[in-house]
């Protein structure tokens, strides 16, 4: 960690950690909105927002974005995560290392918030079923609360192992950020081959978690389909709707099916 963030206030640090995601969810916000503006040919789904939805995902923002600058503040002023000087296989390592962990963390939490003693916390994320930018981190406080887990749980338990690098950290944060927010926006902007069963191990095409929202099961997977094909989670409908989408014909409906039949 750099030595004048070690040496700054509490209150500096604060102030920087909100700057930093402050900054990046509202670049994050103008892409994906800009993106639902442009590039119209691509929409996923011709269904009018829910009534206020913009409103109460913006709340929901909020509630995560506090959660969020308090989390990292603690974290970075306790010295509870171990780092390592500065190199580029720390760094690389440790945003790899991230980028796997979190997204088998995530699939297992998601999972069990869509389970019926959980689906509570989840609610206000699900109350988009047709998504915006502002979907991403519009949910409850104790679900923020589980994603600090991995944000911050995640970091701390490698770095008991082996320090991490702050750098590859901080280069995780702005990717998993920025993907997040962005990869909500109703808009496909992904290539003809993103709808392929292969490319999708690496990175879902946007229609792929859009699907999730209107479905309310299924494809819990954060960023890729790997853990949904383990487990069994992914609809196997979703390529020809993609297609479809592809083909400059949005989705008319939120129970609309592809021509397979879909499980999960």
């Amino acid at each position: 960690m750099p030595e004048a963030l070690r040496a700054a206030s509490w209150p500096v640090t604060a102030a920087l950690v909100f700057a930093f995601f402050g900054l990046l969810t509202a670049m994050s916000l103008a892409i994906g909105f800009l993106a639902e503006k442009k590039v119209q040919g691509r929409r996923i789904f011709s269904v009018p927002l829910a009534a206020g939805q913009l409103r109460f995902e913006a709340i929901g923002n909020v509630v995560f974005l506090a959660i969020t600058v308090a989390t990292f503040t603690v974290a970075l002023k306790s010295d509870a995560i171990r780092f390592a000087e500065p190199s580029l296989g720390r760094d690389a390592g440790t945003f790899f290392a991230l980028m796997i962990g979190f997204q088998v963390f995530y699939y297992f939490l998601h999972r069990a918030m869509h389970t019926r003693p959980l689906l509570w916390m989840h609610r206000w994320h699900h109350r988009s079923q047709v998504t915006t930018a502002l979907s991403a981190q519009s949910m409850s406080p104790v679900e923020a609360a589980a994603w600090m887990l991995g944000y911050v749980g995640l970091p701390l338990v490698i770095s008991l192992v082996t320090p991490i690098g702050f750098w590859g950290w901080t280069a995780y944060m702005a990717f998993n950020v920025s993907g997040n927010v962005v990869g909500h926006a109703n808009v496909e902007l992904g290539s003809a081959k993103a709808g392929s069963r292969a490319a999708s191990l690496f990175a879902n095409p946007w229609l792929y978690h859009a699907l999730h929202h209107a479905r309310w099961t299924g494809h819990y997977s954060f960023q890729a389909a790997l853990m949904d094909r383990a487990f069994g989670t992914e609809f196997s409908d979703w390529p020809a709707l993609f297609a479809r989408v592809q083909k400059g014909r949005p989705l008319a409906s939120l129970k609309e099916r592809g021509d397979e039949t879909s499980s999960a």
